[in-house]
């Protein structure tokens, strides 16, 4: 295995599992770090044997990087080049048509579902709140209330004994 095949198996194996500046600084760390020991008069063939599998070291990266993995980045990656972004640093951010740009966020993590669903809960006892709180002004009224249409009723001489 040469540098190529390295840097290219390590991108495979991390695109989509971490975020791209994740991406990209594991990938300049191990070309940084291939370069110096090159530099050092070592084969690329030693250093590939030291280093090792690079599907093993993307998954300590995944193991290690918080909210890595379960191909939680699949979505940015999508149609382009791991790696690539709207200024090659692979940035979370894609530029649009009109010249501004659109910042995407990964909503499918655990907590996420836990805040919206306590945002929910807490819409619906809100809104619970109000009506029980207009009903309990509205309630101790129904007999004045009552009473009032009972009156009109009889005023505008719908009371016994009048014929429509």
């Amino acid at each position: 295995m040469d540098r190529e095949e390295f840097l290219q198996g390590l991108t495979e194996a991390l695109a989509g599992q971490v975020p791209p500046e994740v991406l990209q600084e594991n990938l300049k760390y191990y070309r940084n770090y291939i370069n110096t020991e090159t530099g050092k008069g070592r084969t690329e063939s030693q250093i590939m044997e030291e280093l090792g599998s690079p599907r093993l070291i993307a998954r300590t990266i995944i193991d290690t990087t918080p909210g890595a993995g379960e191909g939680a980045y699949e979505d940015y990656y999508a149609g382009r080049s791991p790696g690539t972004g709207n200024n090659g640093t692979g940035g979370g951010s894609q530029k649009r048509g009109d010249g501004g740009s659109v910042h995407y966020y990964d909503l499918s993590k655990w907590y996420w579902k836990l805040i919206g669903i306590v945002v929910v809960i807490a819409v619906i006892a809100l809104v619970l709140m109000v009506v029980g709180g207009i009903l309990s002004l509205v309630i101790p009224m129904l007999p004045v209330i009552g009473l009032v249409i009972l009156i009109m009723w009889f005023v505008r001489g719908g009371g016994p004994g009048s014929r429509g």
